[in-house]
């Protein structure tokens, strides 16, 4: 699992997300050998009055953390269990008599605290005055919704299973039966569904295999690409001469790339227009698709796609329309994916000077005063990155071996919550990128998670097959997380998000789950054969048409 829930939790928390009416993306839980509790979610049909319509119980006892005790409410039932396919356990809940008269009883003693009826003070009127002021209906509805919210965690604990995600009636009609049919002298039945943390067994053995990794060799290409782009960053912009003409220059510098490059940047002004049907220029697009003096690079892919390529050749003074298509993820949800034509003036150019790599420079953007040594810095920087590809590149293959040791079925639940992660990972990533927070909420839609998760799903279910051969493994090496290792990943947690609120029992989890993983995966690199072999050529590009 990608365990970055603190990371999460606060970039939802900064952008308010965790209130939004339209989806709401809920952490994944961490796997480590941890137990889970739950939530149990009803559904019934609309009934007048009633909280109980559609509502959510939350169990009064989720299964406890590890090394915690809870004790169940006291309820007394009778359950059956029935496994089911892919890590679901149906219960089959029978509730006494005795007991459903105490819960109804104790609703409407609830309720006569609350109610005003003329002639008694709160809490004084008769419970025939109480059920008639309310009305039978909705405090049936109460008391069945007091009898499930209680009883399903009972059913849950009695019988140890460490349910996941929420509990949900396994008959839709369920509910309205049960408000039809409800008597508080007589017994109550109903069905749940759970999904249950499944139990995996691995097959096979996961020491002494022979594994194969690419090496990631150091090239020097890399040390003269860094100081390049450092070069690049480090470039002055001087107005263009007269007669200069825009002109498009490769995005990566090399030994080809002039130490001045004329017309390199176009100031331009923009107007942007809808596009009719048969092509010509409609209406004006608002104002946020308008710009004066905006500086474009001229460099392939920069601004929208082909862009740069229209405008090139043109100069001061050149006013031109070019055809463009906002991209799909525009920051704008009414412009994404729209066809479009802008009046492009060009306000100017501007020459990009580049410095020349001499120690006078190497001084002046680093802490040495020659270029070898800044030449050694990021060889050095280079070299241990390489370093960590090619550990990753292990981990990857004994992932990739350790996946088939385990035949386990996921459970839904766990596919949409660690869905949900990752999806709310993604719109973090947006906003980290710069996209601002009202855009980002735009995303956050049911249509867009659903696609994401039908695309996402086949590594997601790989993903969770190998926490768990990583849980397992765990298990039968005793590997275990210090205590101290978490809280010091804590504290540097909450250094990095101070003022930002924080779930520390949803991070301290995940980054329990995250050290348990490394360790696992360091006793596997150890205690088998990794042979590194010559990083693979990427295949050609597919040939045009």
């Amino acid at each position: 699992l990608d365990h970055r829930g603190s990371r999460l939790l606060a970039a939802l928390a900064v952008l308010g997300l965790a209130t939004s009416s339209a989806f709401v993306p809920s952490m994944a839980p961490a796997l480590s050998s941890r137990t889970c509790g739950g939530s149990v979610a009803t559904r019934a049909p609309a009934v007048v009055g009633s909280s109980f319509t559609g509502h959510r119980v939350t169990l009064r006892s989720p299964a406890p953390a590890r090394g915690a005790s809870t004790v169940a409410p006291r309820m007394a039932v009778n359950v059956k269990v029935e496994d089911m396919p892919n890590s679901v356990k149906k219960l089959e809940i029978v509730v006494s008599a005795d007991e459903c008269q105490n819960a109804f009883q104790a609703v409407l003693t609830k309720l006569s605290k609350q109610a005003v009826i003329p002639g008694f003070r709160k809490g004084k009127a008769p419970a025939a005055m109480v059920l008639n002021h309310f009305g039978k209906q909705s405090v049936t509805a109460e008391a069945c919704e007091e009898i499930i919210g209680a009883a399903v965690p009972v059913a849950l604990q009695q019988n140890d299973i460490r349910a996941i995600g929420q509990a949900k009636m396994a008959d839709e009609n369920a509910i309205a039966k049960m408000l039809e049919t409800f008597g508080p002298d007589q017994p109550v039945s109903f069905e749940v569904l759970v999904d249950v943390w499944p139990e995996p067994e691995i097959s096979g053995t996961y020491t002494g295999m022979n594994i194969e990794a690419e090496k990631e060799e150091f090239e020097d290409d890399l040390v003269f690409s860094a100081l390049q782009e450092m070069r690049k960053r480090e470039a002055e912009a001087v107005d263009s001469d007269a007669d200069a003409k825009a002109t498009i220059y490769g995005g990566a510098m090399g030994e080809e790339t002039p130490d001045k490059a004329v017309g390199a940047v176009a100031v331009v002004d923009l107007k942007g227009f809808r596009v009719n049907e048969d092509g010509s220029k409609g209406d004006a697009l608002p104002d946020i698709a308008v710009g004066e003096d905006v500086e474009v690079g001229m460099e392939s892919g920069k601004f929208f796609e082909g862009f740069v390529e229209s405008i090139e050749g043109m100069k001061t003074g050149d006013v031109r329309s070019v055809p463009v298509t906002f991209p799909d993820n525009h920051k704008v949800p009414e412009l994404r994916g729209l066809e479009a034509i802008f009046d492009v003036t060009i306000k100017g150019l501007k020459d990009r000077i580049y410095p020349t790599l001499d120690d006078e420079w190497a001084a002046k953007v680093s802490e040495f005063k020659t270029m070898d040594a800044l030449k050694e810095r990021i060889r050095a920087q280079v070299s241990q990155e390489q370093l960590v590809s090619t550990d990753k590149n292990i981990a990857k293959a004994l992932e990739e071996e350790i996946v088939k040791l385990v035949d386990v079925e996921i459970p839904e639940t766990l596919v949409d919550e660690q869905t949900k992660t990752k999806f709310a990972q993604m719109m973090s990533d947006f906003k980290e990128r710069g996209m601002d927070d009202e855009a980002v909420k735009s995303m956050i839609t049911k249509e867009n998670f659903e696609k994401y998760k039908n695309k996402s799903r086949d590594n997601t279910v790989r993903s969770l097959k190998i926490s768990f051969v990583v849980g397992e493994i765990a298990k039968k090496e005793g590997i275990k997380v210090d205590p101290s290792e978490v809280e010091g990943e804590m504290v540097a947690l909450r250094q990095q998000y101070q003022g930002d609120e924080v779930d520390e029992e949803s991070a301290r989890n995940r980054v329990e789950a995250d050290l348990e993983r490394t360790k696992v995966m360091a006793f596997l690199k150890e205690n088998n054969n990794i042979k590194l072999i010559p990083k693979k050529a990427p295949p050609p590009p597919p040939r045009p048409g």
